[in-house]
């Protein structure tokens, strides 16, 4: 029915006016792009009047140029796009409103005008405009006028002090718009989306200083030794993730309190065997040591963890089995302050307690998390996707992102 009475409207005005009639169809043809560039007027309008008023002047003086002919037509030309570019381009319109002034006028020493002219079109340049300003933030990009650069992974906002963007996708209210030096266009919502991409693109990359604590990792075993892998030299592995198996370090290299404090906590000693494991390393003899573990077998790891290790780097895993192997892995990761990457909680437990950096890895991203994609997520902003490839982060309120 509204197709119907759009076509009995349209004939209407041709018949009363076929002039009339084509700019009503092309109107109506139009009508979504036409909606988009009244959208991006009002925005402008909200922000600054001095460069629709430079756009103004400059189509009004075109129009009473004495010119004539292709130099009238010229100028006509120059003040029009001066005004298209307005509200997409504020900088560059102010610029190609004052140069069709300046030639619009006829005054003597026109050369001497059109100096001055070019003069004043790079103060105006140059001066405070309403704009774009783009960084990637540590938030998650949230609002209805967001401008969206998918080459650089920015952001943008429109705001005074801004500057002009040749290449942007926006976000304006409910519409969807694609600009291209200053010729703005609407577009489908699912073509936005798929040329945008998802939010993971435009947040900054964390560095190995932003990862502290107990940090859960939503992602298997291999691509989160990856991921850590990336910000870390050495990664010290305890479960299913691959490295390279080896001996790893000595107990005594960690020092009496942490050594006995990790074997405590792996081997379940009671407060007396503690303190009399930390007094035995505070001496430091292996012989007395092996001597005791003859009287004692709960000392046997100790003897077992006396040797050296070949203190390897990159991501790596003790050669030693079960809870001595575990022993060895939390005294390394201390010794060379390196982070543990474990899906085992009574490991992250022990390796949190010790101050270290643990990449915990579970099925579930809360407090601080790394979840890797493709996935979508729940966060009190909304839902976000993350790309294949890539990885989302939270850590101490902020939101990070890179590629593994």
């Amino acid at each position: 029915m509204r197709r119907v009475l759009v076509a009995v409207l349209l004939a209407a005005a041709f018949v009363i006016n076929p002039a009339l009639g084509v700019v009503t169809a092309a109107l109506y043809l139009a009508r979504r792009h036409v909606a988009a560039y009244l959208a991006l007027w009002r925005r402008l309008l909200g922000c600054e009047l001095y460069t629709p008023l430079a756009a103004l002047t400059g189509v009004v003086t075109s129009l009473l140029s004495p010119y004539a002919g292709v130099a009238k037509a010229t100028l006509m030309a120059m003040s029009a796009a001066a005004l298209y570019l307005a509200p997409a381009a504020p900088r560059a319109s102010r610029v190609v409103s004052l140069f069709s002034i300046g030639l619009s006028l006829d005054v003597p020493l026109k050369p001497l005008v059109l100096v001055a002219t070019a003069a004043a079109a790079f103060v105006a340049y140059k001066a405070p405009a309403c704009g774009y300003i783009c960084q990637r933030a540590g938030a998650l990009p949230e609002g209805e006028d967001l401008a969206f650069i998918p080459a650089l992974g920015v952001v943008c906002v429109f705001e005074k002090g801004g500057v002009d963007l040749s290449y942007a996708w926006l976000k304006l209210g409910g519409r969807y718009i694609k600009c291209v030096f200053g010729v703005c266009l609407a577009v489908g919502e699912e073509d936005f989306r798929r040329a945008v991409g998802t939010v993971d693109r435009y947040l900054p990359e964390p560095s190995a200083e932003d990862f502290k604590g107990l940090i859960h990792v939503a992602a298997p075993p291999q691509v989160a030794a990856k991921i850590v892998a990336k910000y870390f030299n050495t990664v010290v592995v305890v479960g299913g993730a691959e490295a390279t198996r080896a001996r790893l370090t000595s107990i005594i290299k960690a020092g009496p309190d942490v050594a006995a404090s990790v074997l405590a906590s792996v081997f379940k000693l009671t407060g007396e065997q503690a303190a009399f494991l930390k007094d035995l390393l505070t001496r430091g003899s292996k012989e007395e040591t092996l001597s005791w573990a003859l009287r004692y077998p709960w000392l046997r790891p100790v003897v077992e963890l006396w040797e050296d290790g070949e203190e390897p780097t990159g991501l790596v895993k003790s050669a030693l089995p079960g809870d001595l192997g575990v022993a060895d892995s939390l005294l390394y990761a201390y010794l060379m302050n390196a982070p543990i990457l474990t899906d085992r909680g009574d490991v992250a437990t022990i390796a949190n307690n010790l101050g270290l950096t643990v990449f915990f890895i579970s099925s579930t991203p809360r407090g601080n998390f790394i979840a890797a994609g493709p996935a979508q997520l729940e966060t009190p902003e909304g839902k976000v996707e993350v790309g294949v490839g890539r990885f989302l982060a939270y850590l101490d309120g902020m939101y990070l992102s890179g590629n593994f």
